[in-house]
């Protein structure tokens, strides 16, 4: 039991060791934990005075910010104010400025439809200019066009000068860019075309240099569709539905000539279509150029295809298919109105003029040299004409080519004409396109005259053919009333005259037997004594009349002798007013003397009243 009791009072001293072991552990955790928790309080009590001052400096901030957003709001609501006041100011000038501008685009129609007005009565030619796109070798080429305005200004550029001094301003009726549509070139030329209609003569022509386009703008491209027509399809069909539309009041016929020039002019081979021609006054003066009635759009189209194939087409180094003549289609319209039946006559000459070119870059030999040299030698005699027009000279050399004769209705009548100028804007071509500008900017300064309608050129016509016939027959009058107070004269003189030749005749041939023709030789007087021989023949008529008359009955009365003298008196004065004019009137004739070397007997009274 003591042992145990040992044992156990030994293992209850280890454990209280232990114990006091683990006593002694805790206390010094203890010890550790009041350290830990001390200065986490001291670390949590500098966060919360940072934590305060943070939060007292956020809630001042908060305080500028709640301020400032104050003041902001105001500013912001007085900024609306006067934003929304000066919104209301701009609406109403942007309202004002919206009626100007509507006014400026009136004012701007207007003045061109007077500018137009102003061109009909000078008959200024009206001048069109479009410009080529770059082909797609040429996208990466400079272009020579610096500026197109929409009011027909065009600014070409010099490639070998830079700045504003390489600037050339130009200025047409109209200038298309390289984006213009086939239609929208139509529209504008749309009005002139119609003009056929109503009795006018219109011209319409594309110049430019070779490749620049001229045929496409006046015929379109290969196979064009519709949309893809020039000029020509155009026309004609636009013609056509007008035609159709005014059928209830007016009936036209439709004629068309096409032919091509180049060195002479050939009619284009049209009897493939079937069609009958005609001769029809008023068509182009033209060997073997036949007139071809169409009576719908589709006649026109397959006679333009046809007429476009069978046009001479070559490649040369500036464009593979180069026209290598001038087309010339003519469209004559006559119409009759069916209420009043007056007539009127309207002619349509759309010219596709074949391209001036440079023989050095064309690179031409052979028949195409020659076509090349024909084709600047004609385009060249156009512009002595549009040169000869613009200094209003005397002389116009038409004569010099037979393109100049074709267009000289055209050119040098009362015609409506406008010219198509055709530029390619590749800098290569920079001195043809300038070329091509100065004669398009000499042709816009041409004016023709008002035109006029062929049933105002009739009644015109008319009127001076009448007022010519009564000036005519008011002369003649004059001529007759003359000519009988002449021959009254005469057979009041040749009553005295004759006996006192007789008696002196019979004198002379008896103490002289002279030669007649010698005698006529004594008694010649010319042209240049008409006037002395008139005023010789008044002054004896004056002297007759108080004179006794010898083959008088003696036993006329004095009052009738008195009453004779005083018609005659009368008439010698009415004669002696009119003898200057009537010897200016008279062509002069060879004296007696020549006549007297001719003929074998010429007896003329010797000169009497000296």
């Amino acid at each position: 039991m003591e042992t145990e009791a040992k044992d156990a009072k030994v293992d209850l001293e280890k454990r209280l060791k232990e114990l006091g072991h683990l006593l002694e552990d805790s206390r010094n955790k203890v010890k550790v934990l009041e350290a830990y928790s001390k200065s986490q309080k001291e670390s949590w009590n500098k966060k919360e005075l940072i934590f305060q001052s943070l939060a007292e400096f956020q809630f001042g901030a908060l305080q500028e910010l709640r301020l400032s957003s104050e003041c902001i709001k105001r500013e912001i609501l007085k900024a609306q104010k006067s934003y929304s006041e000066e919104f209301n100011c701009l609406g109403l000038k942007f309202k004002k400025l919206s009626v100007e501008s509507e006014n400026y685009h009136l004012v701007i129609a207007e003045n061109r439809k007077l500018f137009n007005e102003l061109q009909d009565l000078k008959g200024n030619i009206r001048v069109y200019c479009r410009v080529r796109p770059l082909l797609s070798g040429q996208a990466e080429k400079r272009t020579t066009i610096e500026h197109i305005g929409e009011n027909g200004e065009l600014v070409v550029g010099n490639p070998s000068k830079q700045g504003k001094d390489g600037n050339r301003l130009f200025r047409f009726n109209k200038v298309y860019g390289p984006n213009a549509t086939q239609g929208e070139v139509f529209s504008d030329t749309q009005p002139l075309i119609r003009c056929v209609l109503d009795g006018y003569n219109v011209c319409i022509f594309a110049y430019g240099q070779t490749g620049s386009g001229k045929t496409y703008t006046m015929t379109g491209p290969n196979g064009a569709t519709e949309e893809e027509w020039g000029v020509n399809y155009r026309a004609l069909n636009d013609l056509f539905n007008i035609s159709q539309n005014r059928s209830s009041s007016f009936m036209y016929e439709v004629g068309v000539q096409i032919i091509q020039y180049s060195q002479t002019f050939v009619s284009l081979d049209l009897h493939t279509l079937g069609i009958k021609t005609v001769s029809q006054e008023n068509g182009l003066a033209v060997p073997d150029a036949s007139m071809y009635p169409v009576r719908s759009t589709s006649d026109v189209i397959e006679l333009m295809n046809i007429g476009l194939n069978n046009r001479a087409v070559s490649a040369t180094a500036l464009n593979e298919r180069s026209s290598r003549s001038h087309s010339v289609v003519s469209i004559h319209v006559r119409g009759k109105d069916l209420h009043t039946g007056t007539t009127s006559q309207g002619n349509l000459h759309l010219v596709d003029l074949a391209g001036s070119e440079r023989v050095d870059r064309s690179e031409v030999t052979g028949d195409r040299l020659r076509e090349a040299q024909h084709i600047n030698k004609s385009l060249s005699a156009l512009g002595d004409v549009i040169f000869a027009l613009a200094q209003k000279s005397s002389h116009v050399p038409y004569r010099n080519s037979k393109l100049t004769q074709l267009l000289q209705t055209s050119l040098g009548g009362q015609a409506k004409t406008l010219m198509f100028v055709q530029l390619n804007p590749d800098v290569s071509s920079y001195s043809e396109t300038v070329s091509t500008l100065k004669f398009a900017e000499r042709v816009s300064g041409v004016e023709l005259g008002a035109a006029r309608s062929s049933k105002e050129g009739n009644i015109k016509e008319l009127m001076e053919q009448v007022a010519s016939l009564k000036d005519t027959i008011s002369k003649k009058d004059g001529e007759i009333e003359q000519l009988q107070l002449l021959k009254d004269l005469k057979m009041h003189i040749l009553s005295v005259d004759d006996f006192k030749q007789q008696s002196r005749f019979l004198k002379r041939s008896k103490y002289s037997g002279g030669d007649i023709n010698q005698d006529a030789e004594i008694s010649e007087y010319g042209d240049g004594d008409r006037e002395d021989r008139l005023s010789d023949f008044s002054d004896g008529c004056v002297s007759l009349g108080t004179e006794p008359d010898i083959l008088t009955d003696e036993g006329t009365k004095p009052l009738e002798k008195s009453e004779k003298n005083k018609v005659l008196s009368r008439s010698i004065r009415k004669l002696g007013e009119t003898t200057s004019s009537v010897s200016r009137s008279l062509p002069r004739t060879p004296s007696i003397r020549k006549t007297a070397a001719t003929n074998s007997i010429s007896v003329k009274p010797p000169r009497r009243w000296q």
